[in-house]
């Protein structure tokens, strides 16, 4: 369905994705429900995806809201134009990995609790406070809207194999 690029091929996810406008914000929830499908696939095995990530630059995030890694009774939501509002300054670094840097692992700093705020599926304005694993899947794929990634947090002897 989608071609997943690397890091080193992908301009999109170096730079800072557009914000999606009430113009586009039809062909973004269809995009979104081919994410979905795309991250759900058993074969894929992944439960978070940013549109930079398959070549759209919109701050678009598909994420499964995971409790703990072993969590299978998660629910995926769509953030439409994402944004971290306010975060509490405890910290904690964890292994992190990427789909499009996948031969790179790494122990990255994030805070343990965000406030963010976004648009849903229809169009309203939520805001979510998220903690621990939530709020470090969701840092790590706003990263990805932002020009970002993982391994610009990375210094050469805290790559892992």
């Amino acid at each position: 369905m989608f071609k997943i690029e690397t890091w080193v091929d992908n301009p999109i996810l170096r730079k800072i994705a557009d914000r999606v406008t009430d113009k586009d914000f039809k062909e973004a929830v269809k995009l979104w429900k081919k994410m979905i499908k795309y991250i759900k696939d058993p074969e894929n095995g992944w439960v978070w995806l940013a549109a930079p990530q398959i070549w759209v630059s919109w701050k678009l995030v598909v994420v499964s809201m995971l409790k703990d890694r072993e969590d299978e009774n998660f629910k995926t939501i769509m953030l439409i134009n994402p944004e971290i509002i306010e975060h509490w300054t405890e910290t904690q670094l964890e292994v992190e990995w990427c789909l499009s840097v996948p031969w790179v692992k790494g122990k990255v700093e994030r805070y343990n609790m965000i406030k963010l705020t976004y648009q849903d599926d229809k169009n309203n304005q939520k805001t979510l406070i998220l903690h621990w694993l939530q709020a470090r899947i969701i840092q790590h794929e706003l990263d990805h809207i932002n020009g970002k990634l993982f391994v610009d947090y990375l210094k050469p002897k805290k790559i892992l194999d």
